[in-house]
């Protein structure tokens, strides 16, 4: 009679599903991107159908300013920088869009004219490769709009452009009407996301209405209901980020409320991702209808993980250093391209953004049946519970790919074994058991 055994070993534990456990670490390595004086207090951030992610800084605080976009291969290495404008009078929120149409569009706070940040929003353009910035005549908003804040934007399902500012949002370059009061009352930034399934745009912030909290509703089509996550520390922009889906229903907000980081859908339900006294969170769309989330604080380190394609279960969680001794204050990141990019403004009151590039995670597991030779291995791998389908198996000296259901087979003697998998996009991961 044949003895079947079964082992399971997973390179890494998912310690954020329960906020309990200890978190993987990563040797991730943080580049500067700005800073560490006269930094702006936002990053603009759009990947161009080429895979390169563009990012647009400021340097210069108080203004005047000059603007730039450095740009990252899909593998997260700066391949170059080219000037935006100079002499601008903001240092203000940046908001990046890749247009349906190849280009690129910024919208920044702040004009030519003046040498403080209350010039409203202004419009760049270029080309997809960033290496030529054009200012349009589209200016919008006044000095409401133009004071230091977190500008946000966003497409439509039909390709419009929505703009928002300082509780404030409306449709079209330049809009063709503004709200005559502001969506969330006592703001200074407004994030803006798009539900890719039912067209919806939904805007969030912080306010200090009630008892204060992370503010969400949906502005168009129509008005949707208003929604307030209690975050006990409603002054603070940092601490929540917006993002929706991509090919997938759903708009969600990450958010940090002094004593644990939540993830919660729009219209639906919320769950705890980890607990702690973490002062920033974000989230922002990998492929597949996945979500990356970042969360952290100065003292415990940044913490990073990858959801299933049903953004209901969570790769293993990594965790890096703050990436300057001066603290952290604001996250941002991309991930639309797999890997997650991911920003750190650091010090509290923020001294320049970092860089870096974040493979996601695998988790292999061995199951062994034994037989009179040895035993037949089946090698399972899976991201965030969903099966990878041609990860490369190494198994001494023999080589396997994984099929659709993520798995491999090989047949082995009796001994113990250290199984490495590695597929792009991902880091490499390793399993051991005995046959």
């Amino acid at each position: 009679m044949r003895r079947q055994s079964l082992l399971v070993v997973a390179f890494l534990a998912c310690a954020a599903a329960a906020g309990a456990g200890a978190a993987a670490g990563s040797s991730t390595r943080w580049t500067r991107i700005n800073g560490p004086g006269h930094a702006g207090i936002q990053l603009g951030l759009a990947r161009t159908p080429d895979g390169v992610l563009h990012v647009i800084w400021n340097r210069g605080n108080p203004p005047p300013t000059a603007i730039y976009d450095t740009r990252f291969s899909p593998s997260g290495v700066r391949t170059g920088t080219s000037t935006v404008a100079t002499g601008w009078g903001g240092a203000g929120g940046l908001a990046l869009l890749a247009m349906p149409d190849g280009t690129l569009r910024l919208f920044a706070s702040g004009d030519h004219s003046s040498a403080t940040s209350n010039g409203g929003i202004s419009t760049f353009t270029a080309p997809a490769s960033g290496v030529s910035w054009t200012l349009q005549p589209d200016v919008w908003g006044g000095p409401v709009a133009g004071a230091a804040g977190i500008v946000a934007a966003t497409l439509t399902k039909d390709g419009q452009v929505v703009t928002g500012w300082r509780g404030f949002a409306a449709e079209g370059v330049p809009p063709s009407s503004v709200p005559q009061s502001a969506y969330i009352a006592f703001n200074l930034a407004s994030r803006l996301a798009t539900d890719a399934s039912s067209g919806a745009v939904v805007i969030e912030g912080t306010t200090g209405a009630g008892k204060g909290g992370v503010f969400v509703r949906q502005i168009l089509p129509s008005a949707g209901p208003a929604v307030v996550l209690p975050d006990g520390s409603y002054n603070n922009d940092w601490i929540a980020g917006l993002s929706g889906r991509i090919r997938a229903p759903g708009v969600y907000v990450a958010y940090a409320d002094t004593k644990a980081v939540h993830l919660y859908r729009y219209g639906g339900g919320s769950r705890t991702l980890a607990r702690g006294p973490f002062t920033s969170a974000t989230v922002c769309a990998a492929p597949d209808g996945r979500l990356w989330l970042a969360w952290g604080d100065a003292k415990d380190g940044i913490f990073v993980t990858r959801t299933s394609r049903a953004a209901g279960v969570l790769e293993p969680t990594q965790k890096l250093a703050v990436p300057s001794s001066a603290g952290l204050a604001f996250l941002q990141c991309e991930g639309s391209g797999g890997p997650l990019d991911l920003f750190a403004d650091a010090g509290p009151g923020g001294t320049g953004f970092w860089h870096t590039h974040v493979l996601a995670r695998l988790s292999p597991s061995a199951r062994v049946v034994r037989t009179k030779a040895g035993g037949a291995v089946t090698i399972a791998v899976r991201d965030a519970g969903d099966p990878v389908a041609g990860a490369r198996v190494a198994v001494g000296a023999k080589r396997l790919t994984t099929n659709a259901k993520g798995q491999a087979q090989v047949s082995l003697r009796p001994g113990s074994y250290s199984a490495s998998v590695t597929a792009p996009g991902y880091a490499a991961a390793t399993v051991r058991f005995r046959v």
